[in-house]
């Protein structure tokens, strides 16, 4: 037979630290699209072309701010 053996996760952060962050990364999903949303439908002309492009980087934020460290925690 094998010897085969999977080392135990070690759990580096808190459920708290977890769900702040979730929860973070889904508010600034939906003030991303708010934003994106808003931009593109043409109401201040001067305003809209930074509403869109604030909304871009808001989701890709909001996509990318929980990957940070995401390696060690492995």
């Amino acid at each position: 037979m094998s010897e085969f053996q999977v080392n135990p996760r070690v759990k580096a952060e808190s459920t708290a630290v977890v769900l702040a962050r979730f929860i973070g990364a889904s508010v600034l999903f939906v003030a991303g699209l708010v934003l994106f949303g808003s931009g593109a439908s043409g109401g201040n002309p001067t305003l809209d072309p930074y509403l869109v492009v604030g909304g871009i980087l808001a989701v890709s934020l909001a996509f990318g701010l929980p990957m940070i460290g995401a390696h060690e925690r492995g």
